[in-house]
C-alpha cells in the first residue's frame, strides 16, 4: 500500500492553483479569439434556417474536420435569421454545418438530416478580421448497398432534385491536398446518373459544376458543388454503394460582409504593362511552386486585379496562369513573383515567362 504524500490542504490548494492557471488561460484564449472568426448564414433553398450546429475545425495537411475524425475547435448555432458567428483564433479551419433529424442520434450525417460542409474549406482566419462564410444546406438521402460482381459505385448527382447536367465527379483516397489536387478518379457525369468502378477500399467523393466549365479551379459564386454528405464511403468486394450527390449553388447574398476579409489583392499585368483578364493566382509555401497549391484566386478582372484568399501576413510564392490544373504547358505564359508579410502590400505579376 502506498501512503499518500500530500495533506487534504496542500491537495486542495494545488487543484485551486491549477483552476485559476486554466481560468486565466480560458479568459486570454477568449480575448483572443473574440478579434476575428467566421460568420454567415445558413440557407436550405433559399430559405434562412435556425437551429443549424455550425462547427469549426482546426486545419492541418492530411487531415479534413469532420471526414478524418477530427474533434471541432469550436460551434455554434444559428438565430432565427439563419446568422451565425464563431470567435476564433488565426488559423485554417474546415466548416460544417449540420441539423440533426428528430431520432438520428448518430454524430455524423444520416437519412433525413439539413448538411453542408462548406466548399471553400479550409478557410482563413486572420488577425483582427471576420471571414464570411455562407452555408447551403442539403437533406441527406439514403444510402443503399446490393451485391455486384465488381465494387462499384453508382447514383445521380442532382441539382433541385432533377438529374444535374455536365458535371465532374471526383473520387479521393485521402484527404491529402483537402481535396484540391489530382483525385484518384476524375469523371464527366453528362447526365445526372454515373457508374463508376473502384477497388475496394474507402473513398470521398465530391461532385462540382463550373458556370465556366473545365474540371479545375477553385468554386466561385455561382458555382454548383457539394461533398457527398455522407463521406467517406468505404466499397468491398463485390459491393454496389448507391448513393445520391445534391449539389448546391455557392450563393453571395449568404456571404455578403463589407467587414469581413476576403483575400489579398493582386494584379497580373502584360509584360506592357496593362491588365490581364482570365489569369488564376496561384500560391505555394515552396519557391518551387511544386505540389498543391494552398490557395487559388478567381480569375483576374479586366484590371488584373483578382482576390487571393490568405492571411494578410502570410509571406508566399505566387503563379499566375489561365489553366489549372497540372503543370504549366508548353507554350502557356504565366508570371511569377512572391507575396511579403507587409500589411497592405499589393503584388503585381509581370506575364512574360514562357513554358
Amino acid at each position: 500500500m502506498v501512503k499518500q504524500t500530500h495533506s487534504g490542504g496542500a491537495l486542495r490548494r494545488l487543484v485551486a492553483a491549477a483552476g485559476a492557471a486554466l481560468l486565466v488561460l480560458g479568459a486570454a484564449w477568449l480575448e483572443a479569439a473574440a478579434q476575428q472568426g467566421i460568420r454567415g448564414r445558413a440557407a436550405r433553398g433559399g430559405t434562412l434556417v435556425e437551429g443549424v450546429s455550425v462547427a469549426a475545425y482546426p486545419y492541418r495537411p492530411g487531415s479534413f474536420g469532420p471526414l478524418t475524425g477530427d474533434a471541432p475547435l469550436a460551434r455554434a448555432a444559428t438565430a432565427t435569421d439563419g446568422t451565425y458567428a464563431i470567435p476564433l483564433p488565426p488559423g485554417r479551419y474546415v466548416v460544417e454545418a449540420l441539423r440533426k433529424q428528430p431520432g438520428n442520434a448518430g454524430s455524423r450525417p444520416e437519412t433525413g438530416d439539413l448538411q453542408c460542409l462548406y466548399s471553400g474549406s479550409p478557410v482563413t482566419v486572420s488577425p483582427g478580421a471576420w471571414t464570411a462564410v455562407g452555408l447551403n444546406l442539403v437533406e441527406v438521402a439514403p444510402e443503399e448497398r446490393r451485391p455486384a460482381e465488381r465494387s462499384t459505385v453508382s447514383g445521380a448527382v442532382t441539382l433541385g432534385g432533377a438529374p444535374a447536367e455536365k458535371v465532374y465527379l471526383y473520387a479521393y483516397a485521402g484527404a491529402e491536398g483537402a481535396f484540391r489536387g489530382p483525385a484518384y478518379l476524375l469523371q464527366p457525369v453528362a447526365s445526372g446518373a454515373f457508374s463508376v468502378r473502384l477497388p475496394p477500399g474507402t473513398y470521398h467523393l465530391v461532385a462540382r459544376k463550373r458556370v465556366r466549365g473545365g474540371a479545375y479551379g477553385p468554386i466561385e459564386i455561382g458555382d454548383f458543388f457539394n461533398f457527398y454528405p455522407r463521406n467517406p464511403v468505404t466499397v468491398a468486394q463485390g459491393d454496389e454503394v448507391v448513393v445520391e450527390i445534391p449539389l448546391v449553388e455557392r450563393l453571395s447574398q449568404l456571404e455578403e460582409d463589407p467587414k469581413a476579409f476576403h483575400g489579398r489583392r493582386v494584379r497580373v499585368v502584360t509584360a506592357a504593362g496593362e491588365g490581364a483578364k482570365g489569369y488564376h493566382v496561384l500560391a505555394y509555401a515552396n519557391p518551387l511552386r511544386s505540389g498543391p497549391p494552398l490557395a487559388v484566386s478567381a480569375p483576374t478582372d479586366p484590371e488584373g486585379w483578382t482576390l487571393l484568399p490568405v492571411a494578410p501576413d502570410q509571406a508566399l510564392f505566387l503563379r499566375a496562369r489561365r489553366s489549372l490544373g497540372g503543370p504549366v504547358e508548353e507554350g502557356e505564359s504565366f508570371a511569377d513573383g512572391e507575396l511579403s508579410g507587409a500589411a497592405g502590400a499589393e503584388p503585381v505579376l509581370a506575364l512574360g515567362g514562357v513554358r
